[in-house]
């Protein structure tokens, strides 16, 4: 499951759960694309991995090719992964060099997630984010 949404001012909201593969890696970032805020700089986006497992190399390397391209719309995007799992951490790691963007970062804390983001929302954005968030439901 995936899904890609803008309902508040800049915040892109991003869920990804397991399983998640090539063609859902394609038609999430159609999503995202529809969705996004697209001046440069102005994206705040927060990506709730916390359902997703391990991902095939294959579907890493693509989400991080789209990444690259994304880069100049982002000014924050928080990944927050799964506390205990960690490879999908090493995964992430990798994916965030590679991109070489500053403006990413991995969490598998949500409150340090939600302190970094919150530092360039408004408060109806940071509102949402907590919502959203909140919405978040383990399988």
């Amino acid at each position: 499951m995936f899904s890609a949404v803008n309902r508040v001012g800049r915040l892109l909201e991003i869920r990804v759960t397991s399983p998640f593969n090539q063609t859902d890696a394609m038609a999430l970032f159609k999503e995202i694309y529809r969705a996004m805020p697209r001046k440069k700089g102005l994206a705040l986006v927060f990506a709730d991995l916390r359902g997703l497992r391990v991902v095939d190399p294959e579907v890493v390397d693509m989400v991080t090719g789209f990444m690259r391209l994304d880069n100049p719309y982002v000014e924050r995007n928080a990944f927050l992964l799964a506390e205990h799992s960690a490879l999908l951490s090493i995964q992430g790691e990798r994916m965030l060099k590679q991109t070489g963007a500053s403006s990413r970062r991995n969490f598998r804390l949500r409150a340090e997630a939600e302190s970094w983001m919150s530092e360039v929302l408004s408060s109806e954005e940071r509102t949402r984010m907590i919502a959203f968030l909140n919405e978040y439901v383990p399988h």
